[in-house]
This record gives C-alpha cells, structure tokens and sequence, in this order.
C-alpha cells in the first residue's frame, strides 16, 4: 500500500475506537514507512529494502508493550497504527520479515535508485488490490478533512468564504438554468 491507504483506512479504522488519539493513530499508520524507507536506502543501499526493522511483528511488540506499560492512550493509538500500516501491507505473505529475526535475515532486495522506485511503487497502482484501497484511503481522508474544516484556521478565512458564496451562487444558476 501506498500513502492514502495507510493514512485514510487507518483514521477510518480509528473512528470505531472512541478514546483513540487520531493524530498517534495517523503517525503510527506511516511510522514504519517513514523508519525504514530511509533505512533502506542509508544501511542497504536501496530504497527496495524498505521494510525491514519496523516492519517487523518484533517492532510492534515493544512498541505495544510501551504503551500497555505506561497505559498512554497516545503510545496506544501509535502501536494501532503501526498494526494497521503491518495489515495493510500484507506482512503475513513476508513471514522472514514479520517474524524477524527467527527465521533469518531480511531477504535481499532489487538495487534501483530512488526514482526507479517510486516508479515501480506507482505501478503497483495497476494492481486493483493497491488502487482500491487507495482509492478508499483518499476519499476517506477528504471526507476526514471536510468533517473537521471548522477547525482548519484557512477554511474561515475571507477569501475562502467568498469562494465558497460564489461557488454556491454559480451552483445555483446551474441548477435553475
């Protein structure tokens, strides 16, 4: 999965879960893209190598145990998105990296480049088992946005409610035309 996927189904996840911190829950459901994306590329020489150590079963189990220690609904809500990034990514069809390190180590990965990555990450999207959730995770997020726009400080402000007067006075010429 890709950016949307993890955020937006991750908040979607979340609202079902009354006390949750939706700001941990957003972070922990890119946490582990954001530590070993870079990882990958400074300590294997790839950005293929981007799911290693926090992509790992190992990772979410003391991050979990943090939380469960300390009971801090934020450290809760990072560890539920961190599950959610690890579900998301289908990390049970990498069973050498979710159980690492009992059944060795990381499986090496194809040498590209930067671009040549992110190129080959965008043709997953070709793939309907990345687009649709993608897809879900987008629409989702603006629909997250749209909710909350009260407290988004540029939603009130001068030039967006003349925006959105004039939007609706051309809505409704349309709509009487």
């Amino acid at each position: 999965m890709l950016f949307f996927a993890h955020l937006g189904l991750a908040l979607a996840a979340a609202n079902f879960i009354k006390r949750s911190n939706l700001t941990f829950v957003a972070i922990g459901s890119l946490l582990p893209d954001i530590i070993d994306k870079p990882l990958g590329e400074i300590v294997f020489g790839t950005p293929a190598m981007g799911r290693t150590f926090a992509h790992t079963l190992l990772f979410l189990m003391i991050l979990a145990a943090i939380a469960a220690y300390t009971r801090d609904i934020r450290l809760i809500s990072l560890s539920g998105g961190v599950l959610s990034h690890l579900v998301l990514d289908f990390m049970w069809n990498s069973p050498v990296i979710l159980l690492w390190p009992l059944l060795g180590s990381f499986p090496a990965a194809e040498h590209l480049d930067p671009l040549s990555y992110i190129e080959t990450l965008l043709l997953g999207l070709r793939n309907p088992v990345v687009f649709i959730p993608e897809c879900l995770g987008f629409v989702y997020i603006l629909y997250f946005i749209y909710q909350r726009r009260s407290l988004i400080p540029i939603w009130e402000n001068e030039a967006m409610v003349n925006l959105r007067g004039k939007w609706r006075m051309m809505m409704n010429f349309l709509r009487s035309a």
